[in-house]
């Protein structure tokens, strides 16, 4: 007799089920190991005898569940045969084709043992080996994911024709701690269950209205109490007023800690006639391995895990159904979610939710999703009493929209449809031109102002996901959405949009071309062109939204948000070990700088950032949604590459990302009171490192900058020199001699610093980052490259808005000394005259071009690539 199945699964998760589980072994197995060969034939079972692997009858299969808890094996069709059939085991089939096809497969398995012994082999020679010997403990890091990925790969193809391996997939005996198996429920899911699944979350507007984004990579099952729910299915109240159990199958190996979200976004806010989010259940710290599955929510500990315990779903009387989004992530490394966030989320859980405020210490996006709805039913105002929710006896009712005053026709007049269309627009060009006037004024007239508000709810509001939002001057917000960098370059925006589609991007975009209302797409607010000043009465379109950051499968690419800026970047990329070519400043936009260049430490290994945009996804200036890249609108993607400003608004762009060059930097300071001897020596210097755009790749940036220094003089500019490399200080020392040996006032360094934290070590984090203005004097036409900021208090000298700033970047090939000693000159005249603007720098800045130059000049409209000194 063949042996049953039994599954590892409580009971009464067998007797619901009607999909295979899978069998686990308490022990790790040989991953890719021959399997036992079949016990001897034996006699089946007299028909009517309850066995899962011939019990054929619908009957007969229903008593085998009720009684036993087992589900029978296979199809009905496989279970009928087998009544009649001599039970010889698979592998031994007296077929003499089946047998040499057999021959053959095991012959290439033992081929494939052989490669993955000696992966194994590879693997432990590079583990035994320090860092240093591969380039920092980064890059040995990824070298050895890299190799432990081709032999998950090696252990699949080893068993991935094996008959009887695939045999025992389809009678449910897979062993989850094994890879083929992994391999085989994973694209099982694909083929099937997930595209059902994408299907209802399309189909329920999951996307957008809860997530911008969506790419589930584990299986999500639900179940309350006996009934297994199906993603979309309505459940009643009664049965979801207890917590559900989950059932989440991860295919990759390994433990790893989940959070669990329980999300409705469709609760009436009737202020504001649209909805809010609540959230129903939230717990974190959820241990779960692909052969350890199952989560009963009750069963998980209060503090520790659970932060907001089950809250009963519930949609009041006269409401539309809810949906409630079950959302699991995955927690960053693996890391414990600590006590001090475990409390800030549980004060915080029970009010308005706000998704992306409580998923910073997740991935960026859910790896697993389930759905169901609920609605007003017969049980409902009980489940609320119950669990002491108000509203019980309420009853929401859709205002209905007042009726015009009956007027006769008169058939004589002049053609109605035409005289309607004309007062239509009439009435609405009017609309907007109050509108502006409001958005222009104080706000402080309460009718035209609720009249503008209608009015643009009506027409764009309904044309927006329910993730986006729509703000006006009477808004508390308003304020910080159109604070900018620089108030030089403020302009005056009458309405702000904050999309969280590409699709909201190009409705906003619709919008205001059909009203002539000037746009202006927003990421970090740190541009600072003049022609800004020209946007009167407008639009700001702000992409803060859009900040996902998803790395591919082969990790050699990641989807980056239009709205993401260079600190989460940095830091969602270092998490994997990855990076790739950014700017310096934390709070900047990533994308935004990277259209027109995009400069920083890592240029001389990746060149600019627009050198590492593979595709993106650009809305025109006409509102069409187009996929811009090499072989589609490749005329497009060549001019977005260097002016990409001028043609469209970038909601996500793919890049290509690197295993760090480094595992360590050093940072150092020199401050060089003695201009009059110092200042030629250094640049002097700078030119020597810098000939013809030879500073090497490691030398990642030198700053040199003019300013006051109450400690040195209040009169008396010095210099201070700020250096970056990548690398360690052994390797590094050879470059600080040379500022060393120019014998500064003071000077200190930090060496060994994670490239995740040269940001905060050099001031440039989102917190301290230090931005410089350029200058460029018309008088002194050998001066390329120096900037200059003007302001009295030296407490704004960082990234905060609200102060004026100007900005003329330019590029030359080499410093003139002369000119750089009248700059210095002028500036110390300039102080000395307007001393309340002490606080005032000049900057000087030297990059490592190695990257760039690798660049083919004619492969983007990029135009500076043969200045050495880039500012």
């Amino acid at each position: 007799m063949l042996p049953s199945v039994q599954s590892m699964v409580p009971m009464h998760w067998s007797t619901v089920s009607k999909s295979r589980s899978f069998r686990t072994s308490s022990t790790l197995r040989v991953e890719a190991s021959t399997d036992t060969a079949s016990p001897p034939p034996e006699a089946l079972p007299p028909l009517g005898v309850l066995d899962p692997n011939i019990v054929s009858s619908p009957r007969l299969e229903r008593k085998l569940v009720r009684t036993t808890g087992q589900q029978p094996v296979g199809s009905r069709r496989r279970r009928v045969a087998l009544q009649n059939s001599k039970n010889i085991p698979f592998e031994q089939l007296p077929y003499q084709c089946f047998q040499e096809a057999r021959k053959l497969l095991l012959a290439d398995r033992e081929e494939k043992l052989k490669q993955i012994e000696e992966e194994r082999r590879r693997i432990a020679k590079v583990q035994a080996m320090p860092a240093t010997q591969y380039g920092g403990e980064y890059v040995k890091k990824g070298r050895i994911v890299r190799m432990q990925k081709h032999l998950e790969k090696l252990k699949i193809l080893a068993d991935i024709n094996d008959p009887v391996i695939k045999k025992r997939f389809e009678d449910g005996e897979g062993d989850m701690n094994r890879p083929i198996y992994r391999y085989l429920a994973d694209r099982e899911w694909r083929k099937q269950k997930r595209l059902k699944l994408m299907q209802r979350i399309n189909q329920m507007h999951i996307v957008p209205d809860v997530l911008p984004h969506l790419d589930p990579t584990a299986e999500v099952k639900l179940a309350f109490g006996r009934r297994n729910v199906q993603p979309g299915d309505f459940v009643d109240s009664t049965i979801s007023e207890n917590p559900p159990r989950l059932d989440v199958q991860v295919f990759d190996r390994g433990v790893r800690l989940i959070s669990i979200v329980v999300l409705d976004p469709d609760v009436p806010n009737l202020e504001t006639d649209g909805f809010d989010s609540r959230c129903h259940f939230f717990a974190v710290n959820v241990p779960i391995s692909p052969d350890s599955t199952y989560v009963t929510l009750s069963g998980l500990a209060e503090g520790t895990q659970v932060l907001r315990p089950w809250l009963p779903p519930y949609a009041q009387k006269g409401s539309p159904y809810h949906r409630l989004a079950v959302l699991i992530y995955e927690q960053k490394d693996g890391t414990e979610v600590k006590a001090g966030l475990r409390e800030k989320i549980s004060s915080t859980v029970k009010g308005e939710f706000k998704l992306n405020r409580f998923t910073r210490n997740l991935q960026d996006q859910p790896i697993g999703v389930h759905l169901f709805r609920t609605i007003w039913d017969d049980g409902m105002a009980g489940v609320m009493q119950r669990a002491g929710i108000e509203g019980a006896n309420i009853e929401l009712k859709r205002q209905k929209p007042e009726k015009l005053p009956y007027k006769k026709k008169d058939v004589r007049s002049i053609h109605l449809p035409t005289m309607y269309a004309f007062l239509h627009k009439a009435v609405t060009l009017l609309g907007w031109l109050l509108i502006l006037q409001t958005a222009s004024g104080d706000g402080s007239d309460p009718g035209v102002d609720s009249f503008a508000q209608a009015k643009i709810q009506q027409q764009l509001g309904r044309q927006l996901s329910r993730q986006a939002a729509i703000y006006f001057p009477t808004n508390p917000q308003f304020t910080n959405l159109t604070d900018r960098w620089s108030t030089y370059t403020q302009g005056n925006i009458a309405i702000v949009v904050e999309p969280a589609t590409a699709q909201d991007v190009a409705a906003a975009v619709k919008l205001a071309n059909q009203y002539r209302l000037p746009f202006l797409a927003v990421n970090g607010g740190h541009g600072t062109s003049s022609v800004l000043n020209t946007l009167q009465h407008g639009m700001s379109i702000n992409l803060r939204n859009f900040n996902q950051i998803q790395i591919s499968k082969n990790g050699k690419s990641a989807l980056i948000g239009g709205g993401a800026n260079t600190h989460e970047v940095i830091n969602g990329l270092g998490a994997h070990g990855k990076i790739t070519a950014t700017t310096n400043g934390g709070c900047t936009g990533h994308i935004g700088p990277g259209l027109g260049g995009g400069f920083g430490r890592y240029m001389g290994y990746f060149g600019l950032i627009l050198d590492n945009i593979i595709d993106m996804t650009v809305v025109l200036a006409n509102g069409e949604v187009k996929h811009v890249s090499s072989t589609s609108n490749s005329d497009l993607y060549w001019g977005m590459k260097g002016a990409g400003m001028n043609f469209g608004i970038v909601t996500e762009a793919n890049f290509q990302i690197y295993d760090y060059p480094t595992s360590h930097w050093v940072f150092a300071e020199f401050t060089y009171n003695d201009t009059e001897h110092q200042l030629d020596a250094h640049f002097e210097a700078i030119n020597k490192i810098n000939a013809n755009g030879s500073q090497p790749k490691e030398l990642g940036e030198v700053y040199t900058v003019m300013q006051i220094n109450p400690e040195y003089s209040k009169t008396e500019p010095v210099m201070v020199v700020q250096f970056n490399f990548a690398g360690t200080l052994e390797q590094a020392q050879p470059w600080l001699d040379i500022f060393i040996n120019l014998h500064p006032a003071a000077w200190w360094k930090k060496d060994s610093i994670l490239p995740t934290e040269i940001q905060p070590a050099a001031g440039q984090d989102l917190d301290s980052f230090i931005w410089y203005v350029v200058l460029q004097l018309a008088d002194f036409t050998h001066i390329h490259s120096f900037r200059m900021t003007w302001h009295a208090d030296p407490d704004t000298l960082t990234s905060k808005p609200g102060t004026t700033w100007r900005l003329f970047p330019v590029g030359l090939k080499e410093y003139n000394i002369t000119a750089n000693r009248q700059v210095y000159n002028l500036f110390k005249a300039f102080l000395a005259e307007h001393p309340e603007f002490s606080s005032s720098v000049v900057q000087f800045e030297n990059y490592a071009l190695g990257g760039l130059r690798a660049v083919d000049p004619a492969s983007t409209a990029y135009p500076h690539r043969d200045d050495d000194i880039l500012v």
